[in-house]
């Protein structure tokens, strides 16, 4: 049995949509639990009717009482929650491919018969990248947005490459998930997720796309040309500030990861690559700055040996 977890909150306008692709995959052997937030349009509705067609046994419909405010929230209190042995993540305004669980659950398979079942797995892939009347935008999510999909620990620490909508993680790397309490310390659900699976287990990529990933005006996180120069003025513009907010958050989430699991993690070689970026803030803007290029792209040369006096 695969469980299907959905964070909802006015959904109204694509929700039918979405139900409706789950509901026609060609693996039959799912279960959705639907945690809505606080809807005050259609939703609930949709879902109560969706329910009763397909059954109780087979659709929980559960309400935030007070709401979350926030889908990392939503998600990762469904996880903590959940007692199945697959589960995926579910976004309310995309359109799942027919064969979407059949194609993840199959990958799933060939790790645990290669790794073992009581390893921590997760497995994504690409997605469809379309508009609000699901007409192609780009045909791959990863090479829309200029993103790496080779499951190194040291770009995860710097950009997320893992889409929470695309991925199924087991119950081995669910168990991990519980002991978080201090959810502000998490940038996104699918962040913490796959930086646990690189750490404690393994991280597969299936690049194909299973998942019509909708663009809309109400996205809380969407696609963008990384390309275009649109998308690089919109970087320029959000300036040093952005860009160092977001590596003040991705070091939090580092420091908070050692925080809970340091006296776990077997491999010191990434103890001491998760150290050094919680704690970059520590350091100097030059160290900071080094710190964010050997993560992100040191390979070796010149910039090895600048970087060795500053880091050591």
């Amino acid at each position: 049995m695969i469980d299907i977890l959905m964070a909802t909150y006015n959904g109204e306008a694509y929700l039918n949509e979405q139900l409706k692709s789950i509901e026609n995959q060609t693996w039959k052997r799912w279960r959705l639990t639907v945690c809505d937030d606080g809807s005050t349009d259609g939703t609930w509705d949709i879902l109560e009717q969706f329910q009763r067609r397909i059954g109780e046994d087979r659709v929980v419909i559960l309400k935030n009482n007070p709401p979350t405010g926030s889908a990392k929230k939503n998600f990762i209190q469904m996880i903590q929650a959940c007692q199945g042995e697959y589960m995926m993540c579910c976004d309310q305004d995309d359109v799942w491919h027919p064969d979407k669980i059949e194609k993840t659950f199959r990958r799933m398979y060939r790790m645990e018969k290669r790794y073992g079942k009581e390893l921590p797995l997760m497995v994504h892939t690409d997605l469809r990248v379309v508009d609000a009347e699901l007409k192609e935008l780009h045909p791959s999510f990863h090479a829309y947005m200029n993103l790496r999909t080779d499951g190194k620990l040291n770009y995860e620490l710097t950009q997320n490459q893992v889409t929470g909508c695309t991925m199924m993680i087991n119950r081995y790397l669910q168990a991990y998930v519980q002991q978080v309490k201090n959810l502000e310390a998490i940038v996104m659900h699918d962040h913490w997720l796959a930086l646990t699976a690189l750490v404690f287990g393994k991280l597969s990529y299936l690049n194909q796309a299973t998942i019509d990933y909708r663009q809309h005006c109400d996205n809380s996180v969407g696609a963008q040309d990384a390309k275009s120069l649109a998308y690089m003025w919109q970087r320029f513009r959000r300036g040093k500030t952005k860009f160092r907010q977001d590596m003040m958050d991705s070091s939090t989430q580092s420091e908070y990861f050692l925080h809970i699991y340091a006296s776990c993690i077997d491999d010191k070689k990434m103890v001491k690559l998760l150290d050094k970026y919680a704690f970059v803030y520590k350091k100097c803007k030059i160290i900071r700055v080094f710190v964010f290029i050997r993560c992100r792209f040191l390979k070796k040369g010149v910039i090895r040996k600048v970087m060795q006096i500053f880091w050591g």
